[in-house]
């Protein structure tokens, strides 16, 4: 639907109030070459500022007449038009205005809205029309099936409780969009839902290049987590910066940075004075794009920020993914952090204040108050990070094949108010369970856990037959900030399709973490698995069943490195042998090992050969060698 060369176009945007016309017109108006940026009808007709100085509320839906009303509308329209470029974007297009008159008068007439657009179409007959041109008009929708829902959400969003004849204007003015919309008068209907501002510019930007107009494309990588770090002088957000980057592999950018790479591109002095707060959120989002496509970042820290309006739409702009972090302390513990003294931290404290820099803690998503030793910090960070970005679950349990009375009798005992997850964990309830082998191991999730309720329940639970039982107790707080180790971190992944769940708390959302997780922190533990193999093989007795298992989870770790979760023992050992042969790692099958796991020398010199083997690959691995010119 390209037009001709030289022929004028104009593209409005039209949609409910609060929807975001203006926001996304100004910012596609950016990337449309050589666009003109009509705007409002408002500004194209002086007897707009006499009504404004006035009770315009009062003129708008009472004292003003149908026909004078729809006529300084659609005249207004009329000089925006003779005075638009040759590709103009219009906030509220002819439809809309026409939709925009029908709702006034069917609250000023008390007529249903279908009359009251028939009436405006006839009491403005003889007006002076809009010079004709090639017309897109494109409506944005947040709830596309119900007009009366539309209308709900466009009052929820008001600042301030509407009045009722505002709420009788609104839902009005959707019932007749919504039937222009059905009779094709708006070209393109966009159902946006929540969706953020960014998003909602990509589609729009996609949806006019499909109609032939030249509009430069948004960068395409978008990162999954935007951190946005804010506080007063000293109080640590550049350690904050420092401890995603360093520990979490936050890519670390200064938002002054970015706004004067993005100044340099615009051919501006002062991005601050040049732009609006809004305006330089969003060219801080055209550089954090193309950052993160040149260097694939998918999670990126942007500080410090001072300003509050450009904060507050920053989080409009990228939804969910970005997150406020408000490192918050007092002047006294700031200024100890220093040799800057506490009067030049006021000063600049005062500066960041005019900014409304100080507001921000309002609107974070998280306020860290940083008055203790640096591990407190780490403490809330290591916090924050994961229990931001893992996925919840709610499953369906899947009940245990094996030691089933036991185990719900066993999930009763632990659970209580406090108590929001018990899991089988390992082989426990589960085919791969083997008499006098295996363990039956249960983890246990609560809000608290303290030492009365640790010795009166986990304490004094005992496994049927003798069979060793053991109770890993966590709180809700560790598992949100997967403080835990692996082996917890891949009973959540399989808890997350529902196995082993003995009970979960009504409300209560599991962590499902990746497979990326669960490797990451297998890896991290591999250094205390060595040495505790190691450790085993220096004892003068050999613990067949316990040597077994650490060369079973050596080869867990190694094969998750390689993409690859497996559970029975015997598949992890042979599907290790088959991609890591050179490790040696040839050991009986568990079948033989438990049926004398007392005292065969045989299998005793072969696991000790394995493992012996095993600790010598594993040494070797990842050297590298040198070329000599």
């Amino acid at each position: 639907m390209g037009s001709s060369p030289g022929e004028p176009l104009s593209v409005s945007v039209n949609g409910l109030d609060n929807i975001g016309k203006t926001t996304q017109l100004g910012w596609l108006h950016r990337g449309v070459h050589a666009a003109h940026l009509a705007g409002t009808i408002d500004a194209w007709d002086t007897r707009w500022q006499e009504l404004a100085a006035g009770d315009f509320a009062h003129w708008w839906f009472v004292g003003s007449a149908t026909a004078e009303h729809a006529a300084l509308v659609l005249g207004s329209h009329a000089a925006r038009r003779a005075g638009s470029g040759p590709l103009a974007l219009e906030d509220r297009g002819l439809p809309m205005l026409r939709a925009v008159c029908a709702a006034t008068a069917a609250v000023k007439e008390g007529v249903p809205p279908a009359d009251a657009l028939r009436l405006v179409d006839r009491v403005t007959a003889g007006s002076p029309v809009a010079f004709p041109r090639r017309e897109l008009h494109l409506l944005l929708l947040r709830r596309s099936a119900d007009p009366v829902q539309e209308a709900d959400e466009a009052l929820r969003r008001e600042p301030a409780t509407p009045g009722a004849r505002y709420a009788a204007y609104q839902h009005a003015l959707a019932e007749i969009m919504f039937a222009q919309a059905a009779a094709g008068e708006y070209d393109i209907v966009l159902d946006i839902g929540d969706d953020p501002v960014l998003d909602v510019q990509r589609r729009i930007r996609a949806c006019l290049a499909e109609h032939g107009i030249g509009v430069e494309p948004l960068p395409p990588a978008t990162p999954t987590r935007l951190w946005v770090l804010a506080g007063m002088s000293e109080s640590g957000k550049s350690t904050v910066g420092e401890l995603l980057r360093d520990e979490y592999g936050v890519a670390r950018l200064k938002i002054g940075y970015l706004l004067e790479v993005a100044a340099l591109r615009a051919g501006i002095t002062d991005p601050y004075l040049a732009w609006s707060e809004r305006e330089q959120s969003e060219r801080l989002t055209e550089e954090l794009l193309r950052f993160c496509g040149a260097v694939k970042a998918s999670a990126v820290s942007v500080e410090s920020a001072h300003r509050f309006e450009a904060t507050v739409h920053l989080k409009r702009v990228w939804g969910d993914r970005c997150q406020v972090v408000y490192v918050d302390a007092p002047l006294a513990v700031r200024a100890s952090r220093t040799a800057e003294s506490p009067e030049s931290i006021r000063q600049r404290d005062e500066i960041k204040h005019q900014r409304g820099a100080h507001r921000i803690a309002g609107i974070a998503d998280h306020v860290i108050t940083n008055e203790g030793p640096p591990s407190t910090l780490k403490a809330a960070v290591a916090r924050l990070v994961p229990g931001t970005d893992l996925p919840r679950a709610v499953p369906v349990p899947a009940p245990p094949q094996t030691h089933g009375p036991w185990l719900r009798q066993a999930a009763a005992r632990l659970t209580d108010e406090e108590t929001a997850l018990v899991l089988a964990t390992g082989s426990t309830g589960t085919a791969r369970w083997r008499a006098g082998w295996s363990d039956l191991d249960l983890l246990v999730v609560r809000d608290s856990a303290p030492l009365a309720w640790l010795r009166r329940a986990p304490g004094t639970l005992t496994g049927p037959d003798g069979i060793k039982t053991a109770v890993s107790v966590f709180t809700t707080a560790d598992i949100t900030a997967l403080r835990v180790p692996p082996r917890v971190v891949q009973s959540l992944r399989y808890a997350a399709s529902g196995t082993g769940i003995l009970y979960q708390r009504p409300g209560y959302l599991l962590p499902a973490p990746s497979h990326a997780h669960s490797d990451r922190a297998s890896r991290g533990e591999l250094g205390l698995v060595l040495m505790t193999t190691r450790r085993l093989l220096a004892a003068g007795h050999t613990d067949i069943r316990a040597v077994h298992k650490h060369l079973v989870l050596i080869a867990k770790i190694m094969l998750r490195a390689d993409g690859r979760d497996l559970d029975d023992p015997d598949d992890v050992l042979a599907a290790f042998s088959a991609r890591h042969p050179q490790a040696g790692c040839a050991v009986p099958r568990l079948a033989e090992i438990t049926a004398s796991p007392h005292g065969d020398r045989e299998v005793e010199h072969e696991l000790l050969g394995a493992a012996d083997s095993v600790l010598a690959y594993l040494d070797q691995l990842g050297t590298t060698g040198r070329t000599l010119a």
